[in-house]
């Protein structure tokens, strides 16, 4: 499996968990971060 399936296969598996996938280039190589938001206060409307 090449490189690219591999970053491909582990944003398929943070979107299928309803997070966002955040990629982002450094000097010599890309990395993907796992965001995950989460409400910790609401108000009612």
């Amino acid at each position: 499996m090449s490189s690219d399936e591999k970053m491909i296969e582990a944003i398929k598996k943070i979107l299928s968990r309803g997070n966002m996938a955040e990629i982002k280039k450094r000097k010599n190589d890309v990395i993907i971060l796992e965001v995950e938001k989460k409400i910790t206060y609401q108000t009612n409307r």
